[in-house]
């Protein structure tokens, strides 16, 4: 039913549950499946360093997180590919599923962003009214 499915992954809980339905999905359908973590880029910074640093250090963070689900994929026979990109949460997600003609996008309900936690409810919804595929919020 779906053959190529986008999963905007943080490492929180609800994206954790998402990925288990994602790896499933993927199991039933041989689809392709993304896993992406978007590093923000601040709104509000003091210098062009600071930008830099952050984005950095979110890289850092998410290619760790996104390393450990290829792991556990690649155990369950599942290929996945990953990428950490940057820009806006919800705009880069909807543009990397209509640029990879992504037919279902998966997000968890809350998440984290960076290190700091805080809820993300706000971009899930966000991604369900504007993107052109399929959205599944995974509470």
């Amino acid at each position: 039913m779906f053959k190529r499915i986008l999963l905007a992954y943080d490492g929180s809980d609800y994206a954790n549950k998402a990925f288990e339905l994602v790896l499933e999905l993927a199991q039933m359908n041989d689809s392709e499946i993304y896993l992406i973590s978007v590093a923000s880029i601040p709104e509000f910074v003091n210098s062009k360093d600071e930008v830099d640093e952050t984005i950095k250090s979110a890289k850092l963070y998410y290619g760790k997180i996104l390393g450990n689900a290829k792991k556990v994929a690649n155990e369950k026979g599942i290929k996945i590919n990953t990428e950490v990109i940057t820009g806006h949460p919800v705009d880069a997600v909807i543009h990397y599923a209509e640029k990879k003609a992504c037919d279902l996008i998966v997000t968890g309900e809350k998440g984290t962003s960076g290190v700091k936690r805080f809820i993300i409810g706000n971009v899930a919804e966000n991604i369900a009214r504007h993107a052109k595929c399929s959205v599944l919020i995974v509470k």
